[in-house]
């Protein structure tokens, strides 16, 4: 019904401004007649990769910069209001109605209604000294606090309440229904139970409508936009918790960890919740409406180079295209804090903004992303602002204030024209009090560039970049249907420019933007070319990506582009992963990551710096079986314990790959294969050997180390903080001596003292290899200090491998996001036997043209090593290759019957048995006047034979020659024949030079329209 409204007054408002429809060319017409209630709905798309990488390049972070520095063209001070003692708790805005809802704390507790001035329309006392939350309908109609046990809902024109409730609980959060006729309370220690209780009542109704009930407290309380959910959050003791709730009847749709005591964020409808922790991680979570739940989309890791960092403020759009988190950061002798700002369907940020000086305590946005408001402590000495606003497409404000105090809570108006902020009058890590509220017209100003895009022979006329060049970020991008929008533009004459992979670029000079107004300019840019077509991505083939295409029949080109994006939603990066040559029609892309889904496409390389349209685009991906989360012990040899990793010494150890190679928790991606782990134990089970190589630490220092965070008895939870026997243990070198330390940890999150086992066994060197070997050995026993695995012999283990101070080279499980929460851990199971693996399961097969394509599922097996695939090309099944991937490509060389099985592989050497055989029926049909067309004599052949083509025209040729196996040996020929006939002579060489054995060899020719293959023989 919102949304019916809404439209309905957008277009009444744009009936009384008489904007006519749009019209090609320099036209302009104004909205200055549109009026504060328009949102302004426009969901702008914005490219991450080129959006980070250019800020990154061209923003000096090192400089923080103040208000004055800033040329402010609309954004100002509407009042400002100092208050002797109270401090601002809580504030909502409502632009229909220009109010301002605030609540203070502290001293002089009260609620105040402003509205355009900081007298405020009334004022009540409130009896509470914290946390006074309040709220208010977007049209200002309703507002309503509660504190301790009482509710009260109030009408604007009175400060008389018109209906008030009181609780057997103390109110702790509170969320009004849009249209202003129920309300949803938190309340804490119901009845002295202590238990928590969620209710819902119509207002002016004493008994709830539904109540639903919760274990422990209540920390922070929020709902949708459109009222649809509710979002409750727990952080006491072992409660910390997330919990989603449906409005309609209190039941919890969802339930996530949650380790914060700042309210998480909520899209208009409810279909994205963001949520950060004390660990540093930004988490988005999106409702699945098939399974009618929550799942975690995606994360992030904030940085801020200090020892740790905080997620404190969160906000989300109503339209849910734009989130911006603020942190705080801990660093030596103080703290700092971070803004970033993302695209929610990626957990890249499109800018970041640091040296904040403290913590960055709220956020908001406008409803459509294109305004932030952030407010935060601001460092000790105010030598910065504590209020930034920011358009969505740059991380240079557009307005602040540097205040005498602390900014503790900000709210934007859902279309971005008013903002009200407050907070302590010094600074909050001082002692003082007073507050300071500031209400400002935040709206940036300037004028707006809007038009429609249209691409020769598209339909598709998205991702058409449109950009001011004399303007740092200003730009847009256009949607589906063309439409694009730039607003905020200052005012003035600009040449804009519009330019896509693939088309001519357009530029029209001379364009005139005013203030307040809208001016529209269309642009058509045509092709450049044709694409390469067909291309082929592999899945799972390996530890690279393989890409395969055909190159277009209709244009010439000088080269290729590959092209790479993690997200589909995303444009393709400005510059190229990579490059190959007009000879080369494939690429293998080694430097993609493993449990990351890529998707890529190809351009042709034209003349004048220009390209081709992109390719198909197709999805691909590398193969993870490397990855485990379960470590078995095995019993073996005693090792050595001298930091020298000696030939043979582990080879009866289970080896694990503990590479950090997604950067969880640094950001900072190491490879696959350079950090590796070694476990196995003694006969009696009474120690754990453990090695180590870090091949990316190249320097011995003090503090590098290996941890093993240990959940013994692998239940899933630390014990109460009684019982030590639980924690984590650090293998540690210090310019002192190597030790081998001991933490108790517990189930609270706290942590007991650190002890220093007696004689350890340890040695951490860099002995003659250029990189950091670590050998200890963990005691495994009844004492506290010593493992003390389950009955089953299992415990829950998390590792990480630092390169000091604060480089996390190796971490597993690879997404593990907390220490502390063993919930995440992997399993190491001692007194493991190794046994036979398992074969592979569901293979299947199929061709396209002249490839086999081999797919089957990955094995349930912790100590994978690789597949062998057997084929019976010569009547019986002989190996043909092995592979790392669950995918296997094979040339299918001619015609016939083509039969294979596949056998898994583990480190120790043990194969599985073989699978269920797949077959292929492979019938090339040729062009017999083709196959004329090329003689090889003699055949078989000794030393030599004359390969001799008779083509008609211009033609690319190729000619390869592979073995029996499949595997190429030869190009012969990949060029454009321009002469009729044209002959080889060729030796039985492979590319190296080198003369291939005896045996049969298979050739295939093609051409862009044929291809036709047959048997070469060599018998010396």
């Amino acid at each position: 019904m919102k949304k019916i409204k809404l439209c309905l007054m957008i277009i009444l408002l744009l009936a009384e401004a008489q904007i006519l429809p749009a019209q090609t060319g320099n036209k302009q017409k104004s909205f200055a007649n549109l009026g504060l209630e328009t949102f302004k709905m426009q969901k702008t798309i914005t490219d991450a990769y080129n959006g980070t990488k250019k800020i990154f390049s061209e923003i000096n972070f090192e400089n923080v910069l103040k208000a004055e520095e800033f040329v402010i063209t609309s954004p100002e001070v509407n009042w400002q209001f100092n208050d002797p003692v109270a401090i601002v708790s809580d504030i909502k805005v409502s632009t229909q109605s220009s109010n301002s809802f605030v609540s203070w704390e502290l001293n002089n507790e009260r609620i105040s209604l402003y509205k355009d001035s900081s007298t405020p329309l009334w004022e009540n006392p409130v009896i509470a000294e914290w946390n006074i939350p309040v709220d208010m309908t977007e049209d200002g109609n309703i507002l309503v606090y509660g504190v301790q046990n009482v509710l009260k809902v109030y009408e604007p024109q009175s400060s008389a309440p018109i209906w008030e409730l009181n609780l057997n609980a103390n109110i702790q959060g509170i969320v009004l229904n849009p249209d202003g006729t129920k309300v949803y309370v938190a309340a804490e220690n119901y009845e002295g139970t202590g238990f928590s209780h969620i209710f819902c009542y119509n207002i002016g109704i004493n008994d709830p409508v539904w109540d639903t009930e919760f274990e422990s407290g209540v920390e922070t309380f929020g709902g949708s936009g459109d009222g649809s959910i509710l979002v409750f959050t727990q952080y006491s003791g072992e409660f910390k918790s997330m919990f989603v709730i449906s409005s309609l009847d209190g039941s919890v749709i969802y339930e996530a960890a949650g380790k914060n005591q700042n309210p998480p964020a909520i899209s208009y409808d409810g279909s994205l919740i963001v949520n950060g922790d004390y660990n540093g991680y930004v988490k988005l979570y999106e409702f699945d409406y098939e399974l009618n739940t929550y799942y975690e989309k995606w994360n992030f890791h904030v940085g801020g180079g200090g020892t740790s960092a905080w997620v404190v403020g969160m906000g989300i759009s109503g339209d849910g295209s734009t989130i911006v988190v603020g942190t705080l950061v801990f660093i030596s002798g103080g703290y700092d804090g971070e803004i970033y700002c993302f695209d929610s369907y990626s957990p890249e940020p499109l800018w970041v903004f640091e040296n904040t000086g403290d913590e960055i305590e709220s956020v908001d946005l406008s409803f459509d992303g294109s305004i932030i408001a952030a407010a935060g402590y601001g460092p000790l000495d105010h030598s910065s602002p504590d209020f930034f606003l920011f358009r969505k497409n740059s991380n240079q404000p557009i307005y602040t204030i540097n205040t005498p105090g602390s900014m503790f809570v900000t709210d934007l108006s859902p279309d971005g024209t008013m903002c009200t902020f407050g907070g302590k009058a010094v600074h909050a890590r001082q002692m003082g009090s007073g507050g300071i509220l500031y209400n400002i017209n935040s709206y940036p100003g300037g004028g707006i560039v809007e038009g429609i895009i249209n691409l020769e022979n598209n339909d598709d006329n998205s991702g058409v970049r449109i950009e001011i060049p004399e303007l740092n970020d200003y730009f847009g991008y256009s949607e589906s249907d063309g439409s694009y929008s730039i607003e905020f533009i200052p005012e003035g004459s600009y040449s804009i420019t519009a330019s896509k992979v693939g088309y001519f670029p357009v530029t029209i000079e001379d364009i005139v933007v005013t203030e307040g107004e809208i001016t529209n300019l269309d642009f058509e840019l045509l092709s450049t070319g044709y694409p390469p077509e067909n291309l082929f991505v592999t899945k799972a083939a390996g530890l690279a990506v393989d890409l395969f295409w055909d190159p277009p029949q209709e244009k010439s080109f000088l080269g290729f582009n590959i092209y790479r994006k993690k997200y589909l939603e995303s444009l393709f990066p400005e510059d190229p992963l990579a490059s190959v040559s007009a000879e080369n029609f494939n690429y293998s892309d080694a430097t993609a990551l493993p449990t990351i889904n890529y998707y890529y496409a190809v351009t042709c390389i034209l003349e004048d710096d220009a390209q081709s349209p992109y390719s198909n685009i197709e999805e691909g991906w590398i193969s993870t079986g490397f990855i485990t989360n379960e470590i078995s012990v095995y019993h073996g040899t005693t090792p050595i314990i001298d930091g020298i990793i000696s030939v043979g010494e582990w080879d009866d150890a289970f080896m694990i790959d503990c590479s950090d190679f997604l950067g969880t928790y640094d950001n900072t991606l190491n490879p696959v294969g350079s950090v590796i782990g070694f476990f196995k134990s003694n006969d009696s089970n009474t120690e754990l050997y453990v090695a180590y190589i870090n091949s990316n630490d190249e320097v011995l220092e003090d503090h590098d180390e290996v941890a093993l965070y240990i959940d013994d008895n692998n239940d899933g939870t630390f014990p109460p903080p009684d019982d030590l026997s639980e924690g984590n243990f650090w293998a540690a070198h210090y310019a002192s001596g190597d030790v081998i330390k001991y933490r108790p940890i517990f189930n609270t999150g706290g942590v007991g003292d650190v002890i220093y086992l007696d004689n350890p066994q340890i040695a951490v060197s860099d002995y003659g290899y250029g990189f950091i070997i670590y050998e200890f050995v963990i005691p495994i026993g009844t004492e506290y200090w010593e493992l003390n695995p389950s009955s089953e012999g299992k415990s829950s283990l998390a590792i990480f491998v630092l390169d000091d101070p604060s480089g996390f080279d190796g971490w597993w499980p690879y997404n593990n996001q907390n220490l502390f929460a063993p919930d995440g851990y992997g399993t190491i199971s001692l007194n493991d036997v190794n046994e036979i693996p398992p074969a592979p399961e569901n293979v299947s097969i199929e061709s396209i043209d002249f490839t086999a394509i081999i797919n089957w599922d990955m094995p349930d097996i912790n100590d994978f090593d690789h597949f062998n695939i057997y084929s019976d090309f010569n009547k019986e099944f002989t190996l043909l290759d092995s592979t790392l991937g669950i995918q296997f490509l094979y040339d299918l060389l001619e015609n016939g019957l083509y039969q294979f099985y596949v056998t898994t592989v583990d480190r120790s050497g043990l194969e599985s048995e073989p699978s269920e055989i797949v077959e292929l029926e492979y019938v090339n049909i040729e062009d017999n006047n083709f196959r004329s067309f090329i003689t090889i004599s003699p055949n078989p052949f000794s030393f030599q034979t004359k390969i001799q083509f008779n083509i008609e025209g211009k033609e690319k040729l190729i000619f390869e020659v592979f073995d029996i196996q499949g595997n190429k040996v030869r190009t012969l020929i990949d060029r454009q024949i321009t002469e009729n006939n044209c002959t080889i002579i060729w030796n039985g060489d492979n590319d190296s030079g080198i003369l291939l054995g005896n045996g049969i060899y298979f050739y295939r020719l093609r051409t862009p329209k044929n291809s036709v293959s047959g048997k070469l023989i060599i018998g010396r």
